[in-house]
């Protein structure tokens, strides 16, 4: 969130979120998921989803910051 035309996409987060309330929300809503699944009974099919989804975020994410960083100004 470093550059002004760069928002929170998530409607359950603010525009700028501070980094405590990104933390929190990962820790709220991610320990669950934890809790949902033993350790020794995951299976590559069980995460595949997850780990494809979290992928994705992260390559939008920096497609988004190369953009800013050529368009817009720091905050």
């Amino acid at each position: 969130m470093d550059f002004n035309c760069v928002y929170e996409a998530n409607p359950l987060l603010p525009d700028i979120p501070s980094i405590d309330r990104l933390i929190l929300h990962k820790i709220l809503f991610l320990s669950p998921m934890d809790a949902m699944y033993e350790y020794d009974m995951l299976t590559y099919k069980d995460m595949f989803f997850p780990l494809a989804l979290t992928s994705y975020v992260v390559y939008n994410n920096l497609q988004v910051i190369d953009r800013a960083k050529k368009n817009c100004s720091k905050r």
